[in-house]
């Protein structure tokens, strides 16, 4: 059979395999993003953005639109099955996370590595957590990566051939990225490090920089869509900017807190727990210890060593460690600068602006609600370039014979692939969601718990947005208005809730309750997966409502070990107290 190879490399492919070596990547990684991607709606804003980009209504700011449209154009694949939907939008992630798998080998390659140190790097991103976990939902991260890969890729050919039609092209793909997530921006620095020196070098700004500027610009008119659809008014229309001023707003993402850049220390109800992390210090001196502690250690620190040492499985209480891939991304860093100066200070931009810079912008509160790796996921990418470096350069070095043994120098490509390997081994069981049925059962409850033409108060995200899948993809249940106080304002919604009663059944999910069901106590019944609000204190411990729901409402598919969020674990806490009251068998499955 015949063989590729490189002058000097220690190593050989079949040549077939050696020239098609990205497809073959491309293809592997998709097929295992594919194939342990989530079936149906995630957590968090996964249920909103199906729902979202299926009928094409407005979700959060600041908007996503090219997210939008693509993976609506993928729900079509669907054929108007509506249990296809979500798998359909799923698979853009899954195709995307893919793609940027393949364009990092290409990109190292054009950084001077060879096949099997590129392969190791581009492997190691594949199975790194927080890329795997994105590249398996509905969500915008997977895709604004591959927009990163795609801007790195065509800066890194541009310095190599000159050729100015990819500046123009990659203009346009940093325009559409920002329609996708705002983190496409964060590779700016880094692209021009990578692109200004030969520009400036042949004097050609002006036959370059005018048509640059027309192409990101068009990358940016997708964003035309966000006030045409929110004219139209429909049902999903958050902040409603379809006025040039609410518009404005929507882009600013005024409805959210703003942190500010000091003190670190900024939010008044984290008071109590500054002092963890601080030491109790005040000032300048207490700012710099738990921005230290808290936000560069904990919610930064703590994601790089999860992607390339490992992470606790919360439940088996396992730890899965594969420290190779981190050896390898710190000795790359360390030796690249002497391998290529530019090189090196263009992912380190990739890096810094990706992961440390960041953080110092996003100036995390204490706690945050959910975990904020998928943030920095820009960084994680940087490092793994690293990888690939650190990969190369003990290639070069067994090659060159600084380790006499014989054994080295053919064991050495598979001393290397135990990186990606062991994180493959380490991090699947957390990742394969393909029998995952936690979100989808939970969300079912929630609206089969409820009588005719309810009214459903909702607090956060994981007790709403995979309603809003199921009633506007799946049809489910669509006689219940679902009304989060949040979106709906606290005034508004408390409203909403006197004038209901009496008129319609009303039901709180137990976020709400958690927080404001102090101001109904003693009214509060469990039924089904609900809290029923009645009109007095009568009936509360009325036990036929929380019978009928269990008979005829209540379904569970969901695994031993599947993820269920706090809020929800606190409710069945209460549900199976009060089965244990009645002495009801407990069907829940947990």
């Amino acid at each position: 059979m015949k063989t590729a190879r490189r002058q000097g490399e220690a190593w050989r492919l079949p040549t077939w395999c050696a020239k098609h070596l990205f497809l073959l990547l491309t293809a592997f990684s998709i097929g295992v993003y594919l194939l342990t991607m989530d079936r149906s709606a995630s957590w968090w804003d996964c249920g909103e953005f199906i729902a979202t980009g299926w009928l094409l209504q407005v979700g959060h700011p600041p908007g996503a639109p090219v997210y939008q449209l693509l993976a609506h154009l993928f729900m079509l694949l669907s054929f108007g099955d509506p249990m296809l939907v979500a798998p359909m939008s799923n698979a853009l992630s899954a195709l995307a996370g893919g793609l940027t798998v393949g364009l990092l080998y290409l990109s190292l390659g054009e950084l001077g590595c060879r096949r099997l140190p590129a392969s190791i790097g581009a492997l190691c991103f594949l199975f790194c957590d927080t890329a795997w976990f994105s590249a398996a939902e509905s969500e915008v991260y997977s895709l604004a990566m591959l927009f990163c890969a795609m801007d790195v890729w065509l800066a890194l050919r541009y310095r190599r051939t000159g050729d100015a039609h990819l500046l123009s092209l990659l203009a346009l793909l940093l325009g559409l990225g920002t329609g996708v997530h705002l983190m496409t921006l964060l590779a700016a620095p880094a692209l021009a490090l990578i692109v200004l020196p030969p520009l400036t070098k042949h004097r050609r700004w002006g036959r370059i920089l005018p048509p640059a500027v027309l192409f990101f610009c068009l990358g940016l008119t997708p964003y035309l869509i966000v006030p045409l659809r929110a004219a139209a008014n429909p049902p999903i229309n958050e902040g409603n900017p379809s006025t040039a001023e609410a518009f404005a707003k929507y882009l600013r993402r005024e409805q959210y807190a703003k942190a500010p850049l000091y003190p670190r220390m900024w939010r008044e109800r984290d008071k109590t727990n500054w002092h963890d992390w601080s030491y109790g210090l005040d000032g300048v001196a207490g700012n710099t210890v738990y921005y230290v502690n808290y936000q560069l250690g904990y919610m930064y620190g703590r994601y790089l060593m999860y992607n390339f040492i490992g992470r606790e499985n919360l439940k088996s209480h396992r730890v899965v460690v594969f420290v190779l891939p981190f050896l390898l991304g710190l000795w790359g860093l360390l030796c690249h600068r002497r391998r290529s100066r530019w090189g090196f200070w263009a992912v380190m931009l990739l890096f810094l602006f990706g992961g440390p810079v960041l953080n110092i912008y996003l100036n995390h509160p204490c706690y945050e609600p959910r975990e904020r790796d998928y943030a920095y996921v820009l960084s994680f990418y940087a490092f793994a370039m690293w990888i690939g470096v650190g990969a190369e350069k003990g290639m070069q070095e067994v090659e060159r014979g600084r380790w006499r043994a014989g054994w080295l120098r053919k064991a050495a490509p598979f001393i290397l692939l135990l990186a990606p390997l062991s994180m493959a081994a380490g991090n699947w069981s957390d990742h394969d969601r393909h029998a995952a049925h936690a979100v989808h059962d939970i969300a079912t409850n929630h609206l089969q718990s409820c009588d005719n033409g309810a009214l459903l108060v909702t607090l956060g995200d994981n007790d709403t947005f995979p309603l809003w899948y199921l009633q506007h993809v799946e049809r489910q249940r669509t006689d219940i208005e679902v009304c989060n106080i949040n979106l709906g304002g606290y005034v508004a919604t408390l409203g909403l809730i006197d004038s209901s009663i009496g008129q319609r059944p009303v039901y709180f999910s137990q976020y709400f309750v958690d927080r404001f069901g102090h101001l109904y106590e003693g009214r509060l019944r469990c039924e089904g997966f609900c809290w029923r609000l009645l009109p007095n204190g009568g009936g509360v411990n009325d036990a036929a409502p929380l019978l009928r729901h269990i008979a005829d409402s209540i379904e569970w598919h969901i695994g031993e070990g599947e993820y269920i969020d706090p809020v929800s674990e606190r409710f069945l806490a209460t549900w199976r107290q009060n089965l244990k009251l009645m002495g009801i068998g407990d069907n829940s499955g947990q």
